[in-house]
């Protein structure tokens, strides 16, 4: 690798769903230019429909400072026939992020790509299941593969978990923390190689009480939705689990956890009520119906108000940032 973290400049993502979409506009925003590539020509139009509506959101509350046009023209939005036909893209960028779904075999095959056609720039695969050291696995140079995980929506959410691989260098994690802080999030490191990485594993534990609590009829889904948002949730957008355990005492929260600990769930299988959901085709937001009715509103619709409630947030958020510093 030859480049500094201070020389990226030009992106290169894989994969203009959900993630990618929100991957490549917050890298545009923060003036990098970008080359978002996929298989589907129509996903990638959608995507850039969608980025358009993002970029009017951030203007609404004063989060760009520049036309959304000339964020959008930073991106180049590149339908491919095969991961194949990527040489003429990645010979022109200095940094990569694969975001596709979860699929070990379909990365594999995209990074052994990577891999043959460039071995001197940093490459990254958005995963939270799947270990860098199972993706780089057989690579010429593994020691350039690194984990950055984002979370959706990628260009809201503040937060990245940096994660390696058995072979990943200091060098490729350190230019890839300074890279992200660059543009403006806010990264931490993965210390240990483990599925799942450190806020999936929180939010797991927390799901499966939250399903189990559903299935026991202990609260319908709208009371636990508000029992999160109105009290834990409203603490944890601004103060850490740990710093409230200081605030409340550890000799307060080691007599109470040792209570409550011994009645928590701790199923290995999903709930019952989750299970069912799914087998009856009510999947949430994408089809009208999941823990909430969503009928009568489009996706659009529903994205939109759930990012206002975000963006404010995120307003909050740099507010609290700059009193803390």
């Amino acid at each position: 690798m030859v480049l500094n973290a201070s020389d990226i400049s030009r992106i290169m993502v894989i994969g203009a769903g959900t993630m990618g979409e929100g991957i490549a506009q917050h890298f545009a925003q923060a003036g990098l230019t970008v080359r978002l590539v996929d298989i589907n020509a129509d996903i990638l139009a959608r995507c850039g429909r969608q980025i358009e509506a993002n970029l009017e959101l951030l203007t609404e509350f004063s989060l760009l400072e520049e036309d959304p046009a000339a964020v959008v023209a930073r991106i180049g939005f590149e339908p491919i026939a095969d991961i194949a036909d990527m040489g003429d893209i990645i010979a022109d960028v200095d940094f990569v992020v694969e975001a596709v779904f979860e699929n070990l075999d379909l990365k594999r095959e995209i990074f052994a790509k990577l891999d043959a056609l460039r071995s001197d720039i940093i490459l990254c695969s958005n995963s939270s299941s799947l270990t860098i050291s199972e993706i780089a696995g057989g690579l010429k140079a593994p020691a350039r593969v690194v984990g950055l995980h984002y979370f959706y929506p990628a260009h809201i959410i503040p937060l990245v978990e940096i994660h390696s691989g058995k072979d990943t260098s200091p060098e490729a994690i350190a230019w890839t923390r300074e890279l992200m802080t660059r543009i403006g999030k806010r990264p931490i490191l993965v210390r240990k190689e483990i599925p799942g990485l450190i806020v999936n594993r929180i939010q797991a534990a927390y799901n499966r009480e939250v399903t189990y609590l559903l299935d026991q009829g202990v609260a319908t889904a709208e009371e636990l939705d508000m029992a999160a948002k109105a009290s834990y949730g409203f603490r944890l957008a601004c103060l850490g689990p740990l710093e409230i355990h200081d605030l409340n005492g550890l000799d307060i929260v080691l007599k109470a956890g040792g209570k409550t600990r011994k009645t928590l769930c701790t199923d290995s299988e999903p709930s019952a009520a989750l299970v069912k959901k799914v087998a009856a085709g009510e999947l949430g937001v994408k089809t009208g119906k999941g823990w909430h009715d969503y009928q009568g509103r489009s996706r659009e619709e529903v994205l939109k108000q759930s990012n206002r409630k975000l963006l404010q947030q995120l307003v909050s958020f740099n507010t609290l940032e700059k009193m803390a510093k």
